[in-house]
């Protein structure tokens, strides 16, 4: 994937992100637990940075094992192997971790011409409002899409490459005209930040149906 720096979403009903993700830590790593907290509790953003072994995304009903790839020596972003296992890793530039709260996590997948690939999963159904949830073990952080887009290959943006400012996760794949094997004239981008769901305010005490009538403070004198 060389990536040196109109789609048009599908008309179909989408879930909401809580949602997504709720169901997402239920199923992301086998059976559910018993012990699972709510949502608010699984998103708490972690209080360092890490290297994910995994990468939940609910939109695909798919979670993927993330494999850290060096840069090249030219400086564009390295890409996974394409083989038949590889066309279903997510790639990860190791310059910037997750939970390390500054800088772009750049993370990539393979698209394949026959559309069996992690890309292509992506391309169909990763959407704005979408999430997606990068872990290992008991360390996981939580994202959310807020927006896509797709660049002629040779105009993506430079700043994807940041390692300061604000966290973000930047997802690449290979879209548009496929010109030959990994030559494809577009990047689509989806660009992702910290997400953490509220927890649900606890419902307030209704009053009770039969109030105690207040104290008649003028009793004792009226002699009523």
């Amino acid at each position: 994937m060389r990536i040196f720096m109109a789609e048009r979403p599908r008309r179909t009903a989408v879930a909401s992100l809580g949602l997504l993700l709720t169901i997402g830590f239920l199923v992301g790593t086998g059976t559910p637990s018993a012990s699972a907290g709510p949502s608010a509790e699984r998103c708490k953003r972690p209080s360092h940075s890490f290297v994910p072994a995994r990468a939940e995304i609910p939109a695909i009903g798919r979670t993927v094992k993330v494999i850290q790839v060096e840069r090249e020596s030219s400086g564009q972003i390295g890409a996974g192997p394409v083989t038949e296992a590889g066309k279903w890793l997510m790639s990860m530039d190791p310059k910037t971790k997750p939970g390390g709260r500054q800088g772009s996590i750049l993370l990539s997948g393979h698209t394949w011409p026959d559309g069996s690939a992690l890309g292509n999963a992506m391309l169909d159904n990763l959407w704005a409002g979408n999430g997606i949830v990068l872990y290992t073990g008991n360390t996981r952080a939580c994202y959310r899409i807020n927006k896509r887009e797709s660049y002629p290959v040779d105009d993506v943006p430079r700043r994807i490459f940041r390692t300061t400012g604000y966290e973000e996760v930047v997802i690449v794949a290979c879209s548009g005209k496929r010109l030959g094997p990994g030559n494809w004239t577009r990047r689509t981008l989806w660009y992702a930040t910290p997400w953490v769901p509220e927890a649900p305010t606890p419902p307030s005490t209704p009053p009770p149906s039969n109030p105690t009538p207040p104290p008649c403070l003028l009793c004792g004198i009226l002699k009523l």
